[in-house]
């Protein structure tokens, strides 16, 4: 029996990407049109751009991937599909969830002074430890040093590198 590519998830959600880095590219390049600085090296649009090449990439390789796998059996990938279909439903709820609390909540600075480092916790930390947590106890993760560590580190991290070295401005 032939497969049917329209029914391969691979190549379902490598086409997603592959328009999702699209929109993206085409955010970039309009931005940088339409913005007063024209050096690319100063440009904050440059990494959506980077950013939209790399998923170009990977989705296109999900979509060969998709291409080369064969299909085994149709009856179990119907309810295989609904599953996978309301998994990737939630997840990308859950990151609406995460870029709407950061465009609406308003958390006052609360700054620390750790050493030499002065830190100061935000709206961005604070959205973002939460974010992690939640999608890392949905995707599975019950060890509890892990579900605390990781989304304090990665925050943390994110913080320092962007705010003290970097002098980027965080949502």
């Amino acid at each position: 029996m032939k497969p049917n590519h329209l029914t391969n998830h691979s190549i379902q959600e490598g086409i997603f990407f592959l328009l999702l880095s699209a929109c993206l590219f085409w955010y970039g390049m309009n931005s940088y049109s339409n913005s007063f600085n024209k050096d690319w090296s100063q440009s904050p649009y440059l990494f959506p751009v980077l950013v939209s090449l790399l998923m170009a990439v990977l989705a296109v390789s999900l979509v060969y991937q998709g291409l080369k796998q064969t299909k085994d059996s149709a009856g179990n990938e119907g309810s295989s599909a609904k599953k996978c279909t309301a998994q990737v439903l939630v997840v990308l709820g859950i990151t609406l969830l995460y870029y709407v609390a950061l465009a609406v909540l308003k958390i006052p600075y609360i700054t620390f002074g750790i050493l030499a480092w002065s830190l100061t916790i935000s709206n961005f930390e604070i959205v973002t430890v939460i974010f992690l947590l939640a999608m890392m106890f949905y995707l599975g993760v019950r060890k509890l040093p892990v579900l605390i560590l990781v989304p304090i580190g990665t925050s943390l991290f994110l913080s320092v590198t962007f705010r003290a070295m970097l002098h980027v401005l965080l949502p």
